[in-house]
């Protein structure tokens, strides 16, 4: 046992009320929240605050993803407002694809299930995680190029630290009906409350304090159903991306296995840039014909309308077999400074309009 570990089970072993497990937490204090989170305010209804909906810089996003929907984690205006006086409710709610609740970053949490189609024979839809969709913080950009957790934040947890979590008890994010969410045990088994929970993944403490507990090991589960009422939580502004015909751009699921995700600034243009290596697809070339890519590196990028490159899906055609794809890349309006030589585009298709692609977005 290193001398870390030793110092923390000495602090877990004479902390106060650690076998009762009571959650005394101030969710008023700046405090009980990282920087990323501003404008907080309580009062008789709840907590308020806002975000921009992106974690702490050092946090390594995207990066790990093997099945990417060519989205990008843009920065948001997210207005969050917490309820302080949940109602447990006789009747469980079991969340479906969709928001849960929010963590002490500011960024939306998630239920794990992808927007997928119902497994008739488990009556789920797939899992993000074992669908590749997940980066190694547990998340990802959504359709609306909006980062958020589908599993527990393990990026977040490790920054709020040990003494946080285990000792200080402070949450690692809300649920959408007003309880908080913790990850007791994540650092030191000694502290789990894994066979206290309920099948909500929730418990009440010694002070009457019901409370949410993430698993800690895969598949890293948040909560299974809200325990109490969930409620509207989130307001959110933000700018969506468009192509050169001005039509919002929502991704295209790929295998793509994503190496790097970065974000480079040339005057007015953000430029969001992924690096990766497409699994296994077909290309349609400009003179009709198509071509594989397999283990082939690519980037996907975004700047601007007049700037950017990703894959669309083709038209079908009878001499095709299976999906195929063309890369649209637009180079018009690219900003000073932003050097596309230094980029491993694929071959841009230039022939025919291909009118799928208008049925490709989804919308939110």
């Amino acid at each position: 046992m290193d001398n870390t570990s030793r110092v923390l089970l000495a602090l877990l072993l004479t902390a106060p009320n650690l076998s009762a497990h009571t959650i005394s937490t101030d969710y008023c204090d700046p405090k009980s929240y990282t920087d990323e989170v501003r404008n907080l305010t309580c009062d008789s209804k709840g907590i308020r605050f806002r975000a921009d909906g992106l974690p702490h810089p050092d946090h390594p996003l995207m990066t790990g993803i093997t099945a990417t929907n060519q989205q990008f984690p843009v920065k948001h205006n997210y207005e969050f407002s917490i309820t302080n006086s949940p109602k447990v409710s006789a009747t469980k709610t079991t969340p479906d694809s969709g928001p849960i609740g929010v963590a002490v970053n500011g960024i939306p949490i998630f239920d794990p299930a992808t927007q997928g189609p119902i497994n008739p024979i488990t009556g789920k839809r797939p899992s993000t995680l074992d669908a590749g969709e997940l980066d190694t913080c547990g998340g990802h950009a959504g359709r609306g190029d909006d980062y958020h957790y589908h599993v527990a934040p393990s990026c977040l947890i490790k920054q709020l630290g040990a003494n946080a979590i285990e000792v200080e008890k402070k949450p690692i994010g809300f649920a959408m009906d007003g309880h908080p969410i913790h990850a007791l045990g994540w650092f030191h088994p000694a502290n789990s409350v894994e066979a206290q929970l309920d099948p909500c993944r929730g418990m009440t403490d010694q002070s009457g304090t019901y409370f949410y507990n993430v698993k800690v090991e895969r598949s890293w589960d948040i909560l299974n159903c809200f325990n109490s009422e969930p409620r509207k939580f989130a307001k959110d502004r933000f700018e969506i991306r468009t192509d050169r015909s001005g039509a919002e751009i929502t991704g295209l699921p790929l295998g793509v296995g994503i190496t790097e995700y970065r974000v480079t600034t040339h005057g007015k243009d953000t430029c969001h840039l992924i690096r990766g290596e497409v699994k296994d697809e077909q290309i349609l070339l400009t003179d009709g014909s198509t071509r594989s890519l397999r283990r082939e590196p690519t980037h996907i990028f975004y700047c601007n309308s007049g700037c950017y490159g990703h894959f669309n899906e083709a038209d079908r055609q009878p001499q095709f077999r299976g999906r195929v794809l063309y890369y649209e890349l637009e180079l018009g309006r690219c900003p000073t400074g932003f050097d596309i030589s230094v980029l491993k585009t694929s071959i841009a298709y230039t022939g025919p309009a291909q009118s799928i692609k208008s049925r490709q977005s989804t919308k939110r």
